[in-house]
C-alpha cells in the first residue's frame, strides 16, 4: 500500500482498506458508473439494457425487505435533516441538499460517493430512498478526484472528520435543531482518534444519532473469512476478527454492516467483528450519482447499508422528535432480525424498518428496555361467588332437624320392642 498523504485519493467508495491502515471505506471509486458497478440512466428513463428499471422493483429482495411503500405511509422522515460527512453532494433534480460546508476547500465534486450515499438517504423521484422526506446537509472532507488506473484507498483527514462532526453539533444547537443524523460512510482502522471520539460523543450530548460503515473487505484479499476457521469455535464472538473500523466501534455509534444480494449475511464482501449492530440490504437499491444519473446499487458495501439506516433513523424522528439518539440505537437494534445469537456477524440482525416504526416499546431515554408492563400478568385468585339468598332456609333447617328427630324416635321404638315382649312372657 502506498503511503498515506494529504492529497492521497479517497477511498470513500472502495473498502479497499485493511487493518493497520488509516484509510477510508467504501464500494471502488464512484467517479466512474463502471468503476463502482454502478449502471446508470437518465432520471425517469425504464430502460431494460440497464439495471435502472422500476420494473424490476417488485421482485428486488431488498426492497421486499424494506418495505418501503408500508413505511412510508408512516413516515417519510419529513423535516429531519442528515448531515452526509462525506465526498460532496452534487444537486440535481433527484436531489437537493442544503446548504452544507467543506474541510477541503470548495473544488468541483469528482467523486460521487456521498452523492450516491445521500440519495439512498433522501433521493427524489425514481429512487429507492428511505427517508424522501428528510433534507441533507452535505459536511465534505474529500476533494480528491479517484484515480482510475490505481484504485487505492487513499486518505482522509481523521482531524477533517472531527472537525465535521463539531460544525453538525454546533449547527444543530444554534441554527438547525432538526438535525438529528450524521451519516459517517468511512472510517479507520486507527482506533485511537481522541479528537473524533470527542467529536462523536458531543453529538450524542446534543441529541444527534451517529450511523457509520463497519468497513468493507479488500477485493485483493486472498483469505477467505468464511473459511479461515471452520471450526464452531471460529463463529464466537471471543474467536471472531475485530475488523470493524473506527468511530463504528464506538459504543454510542450504530456499526452498519451490509447484506448480500439474497439477504445472506457473510463477511466475503465486508468486515466483521463483535462490534456490529445491526445491517441493511443494499444490492438492487436505486440512488442517484454525479450529474444526476440514477444509480442501482449492484455491490455489497457497508457505505451505502449505513446510508439505510441513517435514513431509518430520520424516519423514528420524525416519528417522535422527543427520542434521545440511545432511544433510537435500541429501537433500530431491538426490531432488526436474523441475528443469530451470539454467533452474529451482524449483531442483532438486518434492519426492519416498519417493525421500528410499530413496535410497542417503552425505552428509558438512556436507551434501556423498561419491562412492558402491559404484557404482565398478575396473579389473580377468584374469589368465592355470592349466593343468592334463600327465604325457606330456616324452615328447611329447621324441617331437617324435625326429620332426624323424629326417625330417631321411631328407630328406638323399633329397637326398644323386643325387649318389652320379653319381659312380659
Amino acid at each position: 500500500m502506498r503511503p498515506l498523504s494529504r492529497l492521497a485519493p479517497l477511498a470513500l467508495v472502495a473498502g479497499l482498506a485493511g487493518p493497520g491502515a488509516l484509510a477510508v471505506v467504501a464500494p471502488a471509486p464512484a467517479y466512474a458508473a463502471e468503476k463502482v458497478g454502478c449502471s446508470t440512466a437518465e432520471p425517469g428513463e425504464d430502460t431494460p439494457s440497464t439495471d435502472v428499471s422500476a420494473a424490476d422493483d417488485e421482485k428486488n429482495p431488498a426492497l421486499q425487505a424494506l418495505r418501503l411503500d408500508d413505511v412510508h405511509t408512516i413516515a417519510t422522515g419529513r423535516g429531519v435533516g442528515v448531515a452526509v460527512i462525506d465526498s460532496g453532494v452534487q444537486t440535481s433534480s433527484s436531489l437537493a441538499p442544503r446548504p452544507g460546508t467543506s474541510f477541503v476547500g470548495g473544488a468541483n465534486i469528482l467523486d460521487g460517493h456521498g452523492t450516491i450515499v445521500a440519495g439512498l438517504i433522501a433521493g427524489q423521484g425514481d429512487t429507492t430512498s428511505i427517508a424522501p422526506g428528510a433534507y441533507v446537509v452535505p459536511v465534505r472532507v474529500s476533494a480528491s478526484e479517484p484515480d482510475q488506473d490505481d484504485p487505492q484507498p487513499g486518505s482522509v483527514e481523521p482531524g477533517n472528520v472531527a472537525q465535521a462532526i463539531r460544525w453538525v453539533v454546533d449547527q444543530r444547537r444554534t441554527k438547525d435543531p432538526d438535525l438529528r443524523v450524521i451519516n459517517l460512510s468511512l472510517g479507520f482502522a486507527e482506533r485511537n482518534l481522541p479528537d473524533v471520539a470527542k467529536a462523536v460523543e458531543a453529538a450524542e450530548d446534543a441529541g444527534i444519532v451517529v450511523v457509520a460503515a463497519a468497513g468493507n473487505r479488500p477485493s485483493d484479499s486472498t483469505e477467505d473469512p468464511d473459511e479461515a476457521e471452520s471450526s464452531e469455535e471460529a463463529d464466537k464472538p471471543e474467536k471472531m476478527p475485530d475488523e470493524v473500523l473506527f468511530p463504528a466501534t464506538l459504543e454510542t455509534v450504530i456499526a452498519v454492516t451490509a447484506r448480500d444480494e439474497d439477504l445472506a449475511m457473510t463477511t466475503d464482501a465486508v468486515y466483521a467483528g463483535p462490534e456490529i449492530d445491526v445491517s441493511a440490504p443494499v444490492v438492487g437499491l436505486r440512488s442517484v450519482m454525479l450529474g444526476g444519473l440514477l444509480c442501482d446499487i449492484p455491490v455489497t458495501a457497508s457505505s451505502w447499508a449505513t446510508a439505510e439506516v441513517s435514513g431509518l433513523a430520520a424516519l423514528l424522528f420524525e416519528q417522535d422528535p422527543t427520542l434521545t439518539p440511545a432511544q433510537v440505537r435500541t429501537r433500530i437494534e431491538l426490531t432488526a432480525q436474523g441475528g443469530f445469537q451470539d454467533s452474529a456477524t451482524d449483531g442483532h440482525g438486518m434492519i426492519q424498518p416498519y417493525q421500528a416504526l410499530t413496535t410497542v416499546l417503552d425505552i428509558a431515554k438512556d436507551g434501556t428496555l423498561r419491562e412492558d408492563s402491559g404484557s404482565r400478568r398478575e396473579e389473580f385468585v377468584a374469589g368465592k361467588p355470592d349466593v343468592r339468598g334463600d327465604a325457606y332456609a330456616s324452615s328447611r333447617e329447621h324441617l331437617v332437624w324435625w326429620g332426624v328427630g323424629a326417625g330417631g324416635a321411631v328407630l328406638l321404638v323399633l329397637i326398644l320392642r323386643p325387649l318389652t315382649a320379653r319381659r312380659r312372657g
